[in-house]
């Protein structure tokens, strides 16, 4: 083997550790611009105080989102993505619940889920609420608020229309509205937490 080809592999691996190395700092980057948005709001989201939020030397943000515009879109990315992978853990353990305990059990569960959810994540409501209220009034962030609320409302409505046995009259969109809008109402400060039996019963509104 010659020194071309001993040489190759060194390469290939620097390139997959730089590109793990940017998705980690960008990754670090959304992550500090959710909590700001969630600790100072909208205005509080500036290059430099993401990237002191971040721990991340200045410019850092910058390099990566020139624009705010386009932090804001990727943060909002990731948000969804986080909502998304919150679904997916759900619905495993909806599944092995239903078919250990029966269907009355698994419902529970994903009540003391999603109370547990509104307040292990509240910074994530916040982060939400601010991108939503901001894609409402700028063309840039068109789009932003109805991807974000799809996201949260997408394992609520998962479970309504398990449960409800793909009726086609189940009132899946009014039952995911009430109880997005019961968590989103409790992690904004304007009403009570939610109780699991509340989340129960509007899931059983559908049996």
């Amino acid at each position: 083997m010659g020194k071309a080809d001993r040489k190759k592999p060194r390469a290939s691996h620097a390139r997959q550790d730089a590109t793990a190395e940017r998705s980690d700092r960008r990754a670090v980057i959304l992550e500090a611009v959710l909590e700001l948005l969630a600790s100072r709001g909208l205005e509080g989201v500036t290059h430099r105080a993401v990237d002191e939020a971040a721990g991340l030397p200045q410019g850092s943000t910058t390099y990566y989102f020139p624009k705010k515009s386009a932090l804001l879109v990727a943060a909002a990315d990731h948000l969804a993505a986080l909502l998304e992978k919150e679904c997916d853990e759900l619905q495993v353990g909806f599944a092995e619940r239903a078919a250990r305990q029966g269907l009355d059990a698994a419902v529970a569960y994903v009540a003391d889920e999603l109370v547990r959810y509104a307040d292990d994540t509240r910074h994530l409501f916040l982060a939400r609420v601010e991108l939503t209220m901001a894609a409402a009034r700028r063309e840039d962030l068109a789009g932003v608020g109805e991807r974000l609320t799809a996201a949260a409302r997408r394992p609520i409505a998962f479970f309504v229309k398990l449960i409800s046995h793909g009726r086609a009259d189940a009132p899946i969109e009014t039952c995911a509205g009430l109880i997005d809008g019961i968590t989103l109402m409790y992690a904004i400060g304007q009403g009570p937490k939610p109780t699991t039996e509340q989340v129960s019963s509007v899931l059983r509104a559908v049996l």
